[in-house]
């Protein structure tokens, strides 16, 4: 999987376009975790935002995760995430040049190749919504009794 992007000038004032890539079990890898797609959902929501603030992306990935707005999170959930991207998700995005990031500055710029990720970002597909879940009640009519009936047997 690649993508191509224009990132330097040749010497008759053409774009030269070099390949970006990641192998897909790498980029699989790095969208297996929530938290690692919840930075990248961050950047995408503030395209025109060149560098990110640390702390900032934190507290919305904190929010996101408690269904609250910032101002309501308490310090230990902002501190949860806080944390785990401190010590694990910013540096393995980084590793993999999805980022750059400064830990001592608490600074993230996203790489060009965080356009490669744009396609797996989508809202969740595995969840339906609950007011579209199919509830297993005790009527007969019910495709619990179906269920209940084949497991019975």
């Amino acid at each position: 999987m690649s993508i191509q992007t224009p990132t330097a000038e040749d010497g008759a004032g053409e774009s030269v376009e070099e390949e970006l890539s990641i192998p897909k079990d790498d980029l699989f890898h790095l969208l297996q975790n929530a938290r690692r797609r919840a930075v990248l959902r961050y950047f995408a929501t503030h395209p025109d935002q060149e560098e990110f603030n640390m702390r900032t992306v934190a507290e919305a990935i904190a929010a996101w995760e408690n269904e609250i707005s910032v101002e309501q999170l308490s310090s230990d959930q902002r501190q949860r995430v806080y944390i785990a991207l401190y010590q694990s998700h910013l540096p393995k995005l980084d590793d993999y040049g999805v980022i750059d990031y400064n830990q001592s500055r608490g600074l993230i710029v996203p790489t060009p190749l965080t356009a490669v990720f744009a396609p797996y970002l989508e809202e969740e597909f595995d969840a339906a919504p609950h007011d579209q879940r199919i509830a297993i009640g005790d009527d007969q009519s019910s495709l619990g009794s179906a269920v209940r009936s084949l497991l019975n047997r």
